[in-house]
């Protein structure tokens, strides 16, 4: 409740009514990157980073920017579909980055975002072959909490999400978070042959209770052609302070109101009754 509360008649009551401050949950964002070609067989050559931005969150998030440890120049190409430069739950955005190879090179790209005082971050790393044609791995993971915001002690179930952008069948894939754990075995490896194909997605869980705002961190792996990939999912849940139920109300019936003091009133009394009786001894 917001202000104040006023009654006509009596009294306001707010008999074990829970009282909560508002909050607001922070964003969650995701980004996967897939260079174009993987591999370079016949030497240095040019390479296109594309990258995909998307908001597996609640909030719509501002303040986009994206930035990659190798490749300078970062483009927006698409996806502000209503144009409020805010990427919505619904939106796609993609990025690119064009820039020449002349050796191996594993680089990193960083998206970040801001909604609700919150800043939302997602990495993606990328390995490109030059001058051979093994094709390197790729894995994305994001996570999401089955709840933004919790009261303290709040359970709170993770869901992770995991796929393979990349050209090849992943093995050895597990995932890990730094604030839960267990989490249970995947689902989604609809041929079970243990390899997280191309075109599958796989599922893993995990709960927990939180007592206090927490940011964790997950961490997918795979492996292909004796080369990992790894890739990380940042969430964050915020956690409110505890209920606060007031106490009952309780209100004691006052007397009367005459408009005289109680000790007026008892002279009143005796008052009257010496009348009453002297009217009575006359009689």
């Amino acid at each position: 409740m917001d202000g104040r509360a006023l009654a006509r008649n009596g009294a306001v009551t707010l008999d074990s009514n829970s009282i909560t401050a508002a909050v607001c949950p922070a964003p969650l964002i995701n980004i996967v990157k897939v260079p174009n070609p993987l591999s370079l067989p016949s030497g240095p050559g040019s390479v296109t980073y594309d990258y995909r931005i998307t908001n597996h969150g609640v909030v719509a998030i501002s303040n986009i920017t994206v930035a990659d440890d190798t490749c300078s120049t970062v483009s927006y190409i698409s996806g502000d579909t209503d144009t409020d430069s805010r990427l919505d739950i619904t939106e796609t955005w993609s990025y690119s980055c064009t820039m020449v190879l002349s050796a191996n090179t594993t680089n990193s790209v960083t998206v970040t975002g801001l909604a609700n005082g919150f800043t939302a971050t997602d990495t993606a790393t990328a390995t490109v072959i030059v001058g051979s044609s093994i094709v390197p791995p790729l894995i994305d993971i994001f996570k999401i909490p089955s709840s933004h915001v919790v009261t303290s002690g709040g359970i709170v179930i993770y869901t992770y999400i995991v796929t393979n952008p990349g050209m090849v069948a992943l093995s050895n894939v597990s995932v890990a978070d730094n604030r839960c754990n267990p989490l249970s075995s995947p689902s989604g490896d609809s041929n079970a042959n243990n390899l997280l194909d191309v075109s599958e997605t796989w599922v893993y869980t995990c709960q927990t209770a939180l007592t206090a705002t927490t940011t964790n961190i997950a961490t997918a792996t795979g492996s292909a052609n004796s080369l990992t990939a790894t890739n990380t999912a940042i969430a964050t849940v915020v956690v409110a302070p505890p209920l606060i139920t007031s106490p009952a109300t309780v209100i004691v019936p006052k007397l009367p109101n005459t408009g005289i003091a109680i000790q007026g009133n008892v002279k009143l009394f005796a008052i009257m009754l010496q009348l009453t009786i002297t009217y009575l001894n006359r009689k």
